[in-house]
């Protein structure tokens, strides 16, 4: 009896660990191979579209592709590849089926016809569901595509088309310009044309942009003030940042640009303006005007801001040399780490007290970094600089 009661509690353990360790079954073959295999069973492939650096991509796959329900699922519906999009084949499917970000989740036919896409991690549900939108054609991507012709004066279908591209990082800036030429003014202050205003309209110069701008009050009141000034200033923003990016720099286009901006009167205006100045700086590798904008502005602005005290900390410790600046920088990355103590922080102000010759202190971050990015299970190679930031501090002593 004690026999068959091991025995019964043996087979459970065993199942337990064998429904445990499921995981979606992706092939190894060749693009061709994997679409001969699914026109034999009649099924689409599934493409994780992934690239070693993606953080997302490897959240899915330790933490969805291994769950039961999804595998499965997908095992049972889909021929399943995972390809790199920067390695072999890969390269090549990623200019096919224009993948722009990471992970993109394709659906293809046999034929390889794209049939659905979206990009980005999810959860084990949303991903289910996800694959379960392949059986009904006018959920899928492709439906959208084929029949854009016959719809440019839907508005509706625009708009449902305009959020199918951005889903998977794919370009829509003329597809929200035909969407806004078919509205009239008076239905521009509606909820449903908020939320496309807010999450497509990012031209400073657009008619719609405009109209907002004439119409502020009244947006105010319709969608509160928090949300209309954050919208007008992430414009600003970017297009400040647009105008920086584009060669040759324009300084009369950026001060009239500045100059419209502080027009609207959003309580954010001056800090759009120091950083706007911060990124310009950067961009060109003027790291004296960096620095006295940092030094100016960042006891003002950032004190608060573990992610950005973080990140000129450490744009100081790789570009200024001159030593008063430098322990502006690590009184920030002192304070980032006492916001935060994060490994990235520890290592930046590490690094900081390495380059101002505090060299005790610097060791004993450098090690609590070390300690922090074990414990997280970090790879040794994701700390591999703090190891050697480690040795040049035990030389210098």
């Amino acid at each position: 009896m004690l026999k068959s009661i091991l025995s019964i509690a043996f087979l459970s353990c065993s199942i337990a660990v064998i429904s445990q360790t499921k995981n979606i079954n992706f092939e190894h073959g060749t693009f061709a191979e994997i679409k001969a295999k699914a026109q034999k069973e009649h099924k689409l492939i599934f493409i994780d579209a992934f690239t070693t650096w993606c953080g997302p991509c490897k959240q899915m796959s330790k933490n969805v592709f291994t769950n039961d329900a999804v595998a499965d699922f997908y095992n049972f519906s889909f021929i399943n590849a995972k390809i790199d999009m920067e390695k072999g084949e890969g390269i090549e499917l990623a200019k096919l089926y224009d993948v722009k970000c990471y992970p993109n989740l394709l659906f293809i036919d046999g034929d390889g016809n794209l049939v659905h896409r979206v990009a980005g991690s999810m959860s084990t549900k949303e991903f289910i569901n996800l694959g379960k939108e392949t059986q009904y054609p006018e959920k899928c991507f492709s439906y959208y595509v084929k029949n854009f012709e016959a719809n440019k004066t839907n508005a509706d279908f625009l708009a449902k088309y305009i959020e199918a591209r951005e889903s998977t990082c794919l370009e829509s800036q003329d597809l929200v310009k035909d969407y806004f030429a078919q509205q009239k003014d008076e239905n521009l202050t509606t909820k449903a044309n908020w939320d496309m205003i807010v999450y497509h309209i990012n031209d400073m110069d657009s008619k719609v942009f405009e109209f907002v701008i004439a119409n502020k009050p009244k947006y105010i009141d319709l969608f509160t003030e928090k949300a209309v000034n954050g919208k007008i200033d992430g414009v600003s923003e970017s297009t400040l940042s647009s105008i920086i990016k584009t060669k040759p720099f324009d300084a009369k286009k950026y001060n009239d640009a500045k100059a419209k901006i502080e027009s609207f009167k959003t309580p954010n205006a001056k800090l759009i303006f120091v950083e706007a100045d911060m990124k310009l700086a950067e961009h060109d590798a003027n790291w004296n005007d960096y620095a006295k904008l940092a030094i100016a502005n960042v006891d003002t602005y950032y004190l608060k801001n573990a992610n950005e005290l973080n990140s000129i900390a450490w744009n100081f410790y790789e570009k200024v040399q001159d030593k008063e600046s430098l322990s502006k920088a690590e009184g920030w990355a002192k304070t980032a780490c006492e916001l935060e103590k994060t490994y990235a922080n520890l290592d930046t102000y590490a690094a900081v007290l390495y380059k101002v010759g505090k060299q005790d202190l610097a060791l004993q971050m450098a090690n609590k970094a070390i300690e922090i990015a074990k414990k997280e299970k970090y790879a040794a190679d994701d700390y591999k600089a703090t190891t050697e930031l480690i040795e040049k501090i035990k030389t210098a002593k």
